[in-house]
């Protein structure tokens, strides 16, 4: 199975490699304006390179393949700026259908491509892949979506970057070791941190619903880790 390789190699180049500036200069493609195409082209040719990159044994096989997938990878997010406001739809929402979207078409090219894949990848390999994925998800996934959807909790989630880092770092490993208990002290420190400043958490916007979220994402997607895992 190659679906954590493209999931790897998909929240690479969408939150790894994808900068403010890249980000912005996709959100002003327009068809019709040749000097808008900059980003978008540069943001698929990450999407191709990466997703080769993870795949290396296999790119006389799949490279064709994979080329289709950056395409309706670019092509869909091309599409975005003029389709996403007539959804009438929360920003939230829209972003949250456009990531479960390119994650589809991950099992889209599986259910295709998948069988044309001799031998099958390393099961150690794929569970780097995995555990780089959820790396990603719990430190650019999880901080982007909150200030991507939420501007005014920009200053506050760069402020505490490493912090919110370290903690959802510590209750990932926790959860996927079966202590998932345990997992939710990993905030104490930034809780006392922010006091010690004069910041209270319950006094920051959104502040109390971030660290929840945080400690509900990190756990559960360490118990998925855990149960997978055990099941292996």
């Amino acid at each position: 199975m190659i679906v954590p390789h493209l999931i790897f190699s998909h929240l690479i180049a969408d939150y790894l490699l994808q900068t403010n500036w890249l980000a912005e200069r996709k959100g002003r493609f327009d068809l019709r304006s040749i000097r808008s195409w900059d980003g978008l082209l540069l943001h698929g040719s990450m999407v191709w390179l990466v997703s080769l990159a993870v795949l290396p044994e296999y790119i006389g096989i799949l490279w064709p393949y994979i080329t289709l997938l950056a395409l309706v990878h670019t092509l869909q997010d091309a599409a975005k700026p003029s389709v996403s406001p007539r959804l009438n739809v929360s920003p939230f929402l829209a972003y949250l259908g456009d990531q479960l979207l390119h994650l589809s078409l991950v099992l889209v090219f599986q259910a295709l491509v998948g069988g044309l894949i001799s031998p099958p990848p390393n099961p150690q390999v794929s569970r780097l892949m995995w555990v780089g994925a959820a790396l990603i998800a719990v430190m650019r996934f999880y901080e982007v979506s909150w200030w991507a959807n939420w501007p005014a909790m920009y200053p506050y989630m760069n402020r505490w970057r490493l912090w919110g880092y370290t903690e959802r770092i510590s209750m990932l490993v926790l959860a996927s070791a079966g202590l998932w208990w345990l997992a939710p002290f990993a905030v104490i420190p930034r809780v006392v941190a922010m006091r010690r400043q004069g910041q209270p958490i319950e006094r920051q916007q959104n502040g109390l619903a971030e660290l929840l979220l945080g400690i509900l994402f990190s756990v559960i997607l360490g118990l998925a880790f855990h149960i997978g895992w055990a099941g292996s």
